[in-house]
């Protein structure tokens, strides 16, 4: 078991941080102390890296909430379509990055490649596909459309 004070440590999130996931029941500890004090255990610790890889994709609280608590969620899909939205999206800064070292040397350029969005739409559709009827009604329900949860990402 871990106190609050060593999982801010190792995690690099705050203890105020860790009470609110607590307070919006995301992140319960695993046991109080007498003291009141809160301990994690490996199980916990497990949860709040599949809290920080959803925040990594700044994805909202509120959603990760409905992600991780939904019936159909399936933590290594999660994990797999996690993986491939950070390659596309790493892959993508490093090609506008690329085109700012282009610019930046005078290459007379006018490519617009590089903020094309097209690889994560076809991972987010991926991901989208194990989801029951009730879980896209959610997305839809809460940003309108399944187009402007696309827009998050």
């Amino acid at each position: 078991m871990k106190s609050i004070k060593t999982v801010a440590e190792i995690t690099g999130l705050s203890i105020r941080t860790l009470r609110y996931y607590d307070e919006i029941d995301l992140l319960k500890p695993t046991k109080l102390t007498e003291a009141g004090c809160r301990l994690y255990d490996n199980k916990a610790l497990e949860k709040l890296q599949e809290i920080m890889f959803f925040r990594e994709m700044d994805i909202p609280l509120a959603d990760i909430k409905r992600i991780i608590e939904n019936p159909d969620y399936d933590k290594e899909h999660a994990l797999a379509t996690q993986k491939q939205l950070l390659i596309s999206k790493r892959n993508r800064l490093n090609g506008i990055i690329e085109l700012i070292d282009d610019v930046m040397k005078g290459v007379d350029t006018m490519s617009f490649e590089a903020f094309n969005n097209h690889e994560i739409n076809l991972i987010l559709d991926h991901a989208l596909e194990p989801l029951g009827k009730d879980s896209i009604a959610s997305i839809i329900k809460e940003y309108g459309s399944l187009e402007s949860f696309r827009h998050c990402f």
